[in-house]
């Protein structure tokens, strides 16, 4: 006893037992914090704007596969709405009772909805197939016919297209907006002193708006043939409802149009113009007048007035001039070409 007194002082034993919790302190702090690290691990981490667990990453294969599904889906939704746009034509054609369409007519709606399918982009104007409703006289020249049509004009390039025009010889039919008729009159003037034949687009160009009724139909029209003779003086009844006549012109509608006097033209070329926004609406014309080689009648060429189709133009008319086609302005008395 005396010995283990001498050998361990107060000071040293307090100094052994001091160490001693200090080690413990620290095996007991590390245990816990790695605890600690391992619970943390476990949970996924959050999104600093929701304070939200955030996802794990989508692969790229399922954003594809996501996409090609979500197109695909598009794709059926414009078959079907084709598919009941040519349905109804059918049943207007037989109440009416019109003559069944020739084979002819049939293997050429099948035609234009496979190249709708494939390489062309949809129909902005109307997916529905136009019926054979064709001037089949040739003109006196003999040379096959063509009619340009302008919509939505006019604008402050007219005069460059009817340059251009001039310069191949040809004549075109201008379909205008009540408000453009306004904004642009030495346009429409310059229209009417060259041959061209110019008609109506509506006021509005809206199909909510233009084809809510039978009365507001004719009264959009009333007034943009108004405003044509006041600043054109042309009495004008030619014309082009926006985004073409079916499937929004009831039978209801076109009857009213007709008894009113006007006369209703829509297109059996549609260029695209709207759509590719480059010279591809030309090669897309060229395209589907290949296709028409061996129907009768008049090509009636869809066109906007746009400077990507002013752009453009001088290549369309070369071909058609080059091909022996006469580009005619729409008259009055010829027949006009309808959905």
């Amino acid at each position: 006893m005396g010995i283990f007194k001498s050998n361990w002082s107060k000071g040293t034993l307090i100094a052994v037992i001091g160490v001693t919790l200090l080690f413990v302190g620290i095996f007991i702090g590390n245990y816990f914090q790695v605890k600690a690290v391992g619970k943390e691990s476990r949970i996924p981490p959050k999104n600093e704007a929701t304070n939200l667990p955030m996802k794990k990453n989508v692969s790229t294969e399922m954003i594809v596969r996501n996409t090609n599904d979500l197109k695909l889906e598009k794709e059926m939704m414009r078959k079907k709405q084709e598919e009941a746009v040519i349905w109804r034509n059918n049943q207007e054609r037989e109440s009416s009772k019109v003559p069944n369409p020739t084979t002819t007519d049939i293997a050429a709606a099948h035609s234009t909805t496979k190249d709708n399918t494939t390489s062309q982009p949809p129909t902005k104007e109307s997916n529905a197939t136009p019926s054979k409703q064709q001037n089949t006289q040739p003109s006196k020249s003999g040379k096959k016919i063509v009619y340009l049509t302008f919509d939505d004009g006019p604008a402050a390039f007219s005069d460059q297209i009817i340059e251009l025009l001039e310069k191949y010889q040809f004549k075109a039919t201008f379909f205008m907006i009540d408000g453009n008729i306004r904004r642009y009159p030495e346009a429409v003037k310059l229209m009417t002193e060259s041959g061209e034949t110019v008609g109506l687009h509506s006021v509005s160009h809206s199909q909510k708006k233009f084809y809510k009724s039978k009365k507001t139909v004719l009264s959009e029209l009333t007034q943009n043939r108004n405003t044509l003779e006041e600043v054109a003086g042309v009495n004008s009844f030619i014309m082009r409802t926006p985004y073409g006549s079916a499937p929004n012109m009831t039978p209801e509608y076109k009857k009213a149009v007709k008894e009113n006097g006007y006369v209703m033209w829509d297109w059996n070329i549609d260029s695209k113009d709207w759509y590719y926004k480059d010279k591809r609406y030309v090669d897309s014309v060229i395209a589907q007048i290949k296709q028409k080689k061996d129907q009768n009648g008049p090509l009636v060429i869809l066109l906007h007035e746009r400077k990507e189709t002013l752009a453009h133009l001088p290549m369309l008319l070369d071909y058609l001039k080059k091909q022996g086609y006469e580009g005619k302005p729409i008259e009055k008395t010829t027949p006009p070409v309808q959905f």
